[in-house]
Order: structure tokens, then sequence, then C-alpha cells
């Protein structure tokens, strides 16, 4: 069965007095304990520092291909390429504003992947249209 309330207040009270009785033991055990709290303390790391960023507006087609970037303050010469690229056929085209990562002296990190990927693109088309072409001239003979 439970204890009554009454006598756990009476265990309670007991403990009390106990402790008054032997104050300068508990306040010792108090100071030794932060003392081995501090010396394990640990060493807190440096934060690290994310890449700046710049908003730039980019130009996409339906396919998600990208059709023109332009800096932020240059939202009218998007518009401009959106509107041309509208006005072409029927494919849709929106505008997107993307946050591209700065290296240290403040250039576009991506510039570089994404005109490679833009000649490996116009490689490849030429290689098409020359295999087209010779196909054409062999059905031809």
């Amino acid at each position: 069965m439970a204890k009554s309330r009454l006598s756990k207040r009476r265990e309670v009270e007991a403990a009390e007095a106990l402790e008054e009785t032997k104050p300068a033991k508990k306040k010792a055990a108090k100071k030794k304990a932060t003392r081995k709290k501090a010396a394990t303390a640990r060493a807190r790391r440096a934060k690290e520092v994310a890449p700046r960023r710049r908003l730039v507006w980019v130009v996409f087609s339906s396919t998600m291909r990208e059709e023109g970037r332009y800096p932020y303050h240059e939202r009218d010469k998007a518009d401009e390429k959106l509107e041309q690229l509208l006005s072409k056929g029927k494919r849709r085209y929106f505008i997107q504003p993307v946050k591209e990562p700065l290296d240290s002296e403040g250039n576009p990190m991506l510039e570089e992947a994404t005109t490679a990927v833009k000649k490996t693109t116009k490689k490849a088309a030429a290689k098409k249209t020359a295999e087209k072409a010779e196909e054409a001239k062999a059905e031809e003979e």
C-alpha cells in the first residue's frame, strides 16, 4: 500500500532536520562538483561561414532549360527575353529568381560549370547535325 501523506511529510521533515545538522559538508561537496564540471568543459567550435550569394533572374523553358541569366537589377532585360521567347512559338517560358554562391573574390562559383555544360551541349548538337547530314548524303547515293 502507499504511504499516507502524513508519514511522507514526517520523512521529509526528518531529512530536512538531518540536512540542517550537516550543512558544511554539503556545501563543500557542491563546490567540488562545480570545480569538476568547469574542468571538463568542451572547447567551442567556430561556426562555419556560409558562402556569400547573389540573386539573379533566370529565364527557364518548360523543360527547366536555362535560356538566360540576368543580374537582379536587370529584371527588365529578363522580361524582354521572356517576351521574345514567348512570341517565337508554343513553348512555355518563365522567370525565376535564383541565388548563386560567390567565391571569396565575389565571382559566381557556378558560372564555370554552366558554361562548361553549355559548351558540351553545343558540341553534342553540332555532332548530331553532322551525323544527320552524313545520313542524308548516304540516302541520296
